[in-house]
């Protein structure tokens, strides 16, 4: 059966787009996209980060929200989702965060936890400690 020179293209660049996709979907993620740590340690990171879910966020809430927990000693990163309203805080290694201490800094600045989950349980009030 002989093709006609557009079927001929479009199949060829089907192809093409075909082998991109084939090709991105193997691919590694772009960083930022997941954690580059390997499995055992991404499950390690979690059990030490402590996630706050709050009610509303936007970009300036996310600058106060830096703000306040950045410069504490004992806390390695902060990391904001607006679009999830969740703010992620992992301590530095061999650190506990104080989840009371967590929720009264989110509260001084407006921000009152609607959840707040990490390593010593999961609260939706202010913890006792």
């Amino acid at each position: 059966m002989r093709r006609s020179p557009q079927t001929a293209s479009a199949l060829r660049g089907f192809a093409m787009l075909t082998a991109a996709a084939v090709a991105a979907a193997a691919a590694p993620a772009v960083a930022g996209d997941q954690p580059s740590a390997p499995d055992a340690t991404r499950g390690a990171l979690d059990r030490t980060a402590t996630v706050i879910t709050v009610s509303e966020m936007c970009g300036g809430c996310v600058k106060r929200i830096e703000a306040k927990l950045k410069p504490v000693d004992g806390i390695a990163k902060v990391q904001c989702d607006i679009e999830k309203q969740t703010v992620t805080v992992l301590p530095e290694s061999g650190l506990k965060l104080s989840p009371k201490w967590l929720w009264e800094a989110m509260e001084s600045i407006g921000k009152t936890p609607k959840r707040l989950a990490g390593p010593s349980g999961v609260f939706t009030e202010k913890p006792k400690r």
